[in-house]
């Protein structure tokens, strides 16, 4: 895929196919942390589509260089954009032969540091607090990664920072939206960090340690972005390159005490342990 597909609205004379039934065998759902559903996925007759409750769907096929959507009426585009950006962009390149994972990500001189974990952890806090020390931000909500290159690279998709009172605070919001231009349209990925809050009570305030193959690849599998988890061949190509991208690189954990106050201290020991990287893992 030499380019990411762009977003096209249709007409008021066009109108998307119906929303499967969730309980459907074909329809693949995607559900939020309190379990309402969010969007529900299909294919049919080629076409992938998106239905978004409330908001409306989205199309995009093999060899198309767009995705199409379908709002409904009185929905700004400004919310269309931001659905296409946030969450049908990696699900589209996903069913088109790219691997997208649920993470935000840091440009380092080294490479890209994706930080993935489940939703509400902290990525964006710690992608938008690093950033803030003088890291360029690469990614928010998902890292997007090449699969036609013989090393590991992420290829940067278009997104913007969103960050609501994380760790029981809000943030100031003049660093929503992201500058792209001089960032690379890709970038050789240099590691990756799962990000776990522990209990207030915890000791020490930080654990950081690199995970082993094994584990490293059952936790990027279980927050890889699939759009469909019923077609088998997908699937297995899928698997097939977290195999090898956990072969290749080094993944942390990072256990953290999830307090504003103490976030500092956290960013400190995540990089005093990136600075001795070498001596956890032998770079390819």
């Amino acid at each position: 895929m030499r380019c990411l597909p762009r977003l096209v609205i249709a007409g008021p004379e066009h109108a998307p196919v119906p929303v499967p039934d969730p309980s459907c065998s074909s329809a693949h759902v995607w559900r939020g942390c309190d379990q309402r559903i969010v969007a529900t996925g299909h294919t049919e007759a080629g076409v992938h589509w998106m239905h978004w409750p409330n908001l409306g769907a989205f199309a995009f096929a093999p060899g198309v260089e767009f995705v199409t959507a379908f709002p409904l009426p009185a929905v700004p585009f400004e919310l269309i954009e931001e659905i296409y950006e946030r969450g049908v962009l990696p699900m589209a390149v996903q069913a088109l032969g790219l691997e997208a994972l649920h993470a935000s990500g840091l440009l380092l001189p080294q490479g890209v540091l994706a930080f993935f974990a489940t939703s509400e952890t902290g990525k964006s806090t710690f992608a938008y607090e690093f950033a803030k020390r003088g890291h360029t931000h690469w990614a928010d909500d998902s890292v997007l990664f090449d699969t036609g290159t013989r090393d590991p690279t992420s290829r940067r998709l278009p997104f913007r920072v969103r960050v609501h009172g994380a760790f029981g605070q809000s943030h100031d919001t003049g660093y929503q939206h992201i500058r792209a231009a001089g960032l690379p349209h890709s970038a050789p990925v240099y590691a990756l960090c799962l990000l776990e809050r522990q209990t207030e009570q915890a000791t020490p305030l930080v654990k950081i340690e690199e995970l082993g193959k094994g584990d490293a690849f059952a936790s990027l599998l279980m927050h890889a972005h699939c759009f469909n988890p019923h077609n088998g061949e997908r699937r297995t190509r899928m698997v097939q390159y977290y195999l090898e991208l956990t072969a290749r690189l080094p993944v942390l954990r990072m256990r953290f005490r999830p307090s504003m106050a103490e976030l500092p201290a956290a960013l400190d020991a995540l990089e005093k342990a990136l600075e001795g990287l070498g001596a956890f893992t032998a770079r390819p």
